[in-house]
């Protein structure tokens, strides 16, 4: 039973990954990682439970790119973080970002 466990969370993980992999833009990415947390938590702030290199890994780009990205949305008052916490700040923007994919 622990053995299906640990493979169907791998095989879910890995699923969603591939859709990420679909998402053109870094900031439709971004927004999909982001409300698929808001969707699971169900609060506009939360702590992200992966640091920035895991992100970016996980989100299929370079780490410095995210980390512009996410100051972009931050200076257009879309999301506000501080390391590994985020608060959404507009979430009707942040659903525009993620058009078609949420």
């Amino acid at each position: 039973m622990n053995m299906l466990g640990i493979l169907s969370r791998k095989a879910l993980t890995l699923n969603r990954q591939l859709e990420y992999l679909s998402i053109k833009s870094i900031r439709g990415r971004i927004a999909c990682f982001l409300l698929e947390q808001y969707r699971k938590i169900g609060k506009t702030t939360f702590m992200l439970a992966m640091n920035r290199n895991e992100m970016a890994d996980f989100l299929n780009v370079a780490r410095p790119s995210l980390s512009r990205e996410m100051s972009r949305m931050r200076d257009e008052g879309m999301i506000d973080f501080h390391r590994s916490s985020v608060r959404i700040k507009d979430l009707e923007a942040l659903k525009t970002a993620a058009q078609g994919w949420n």
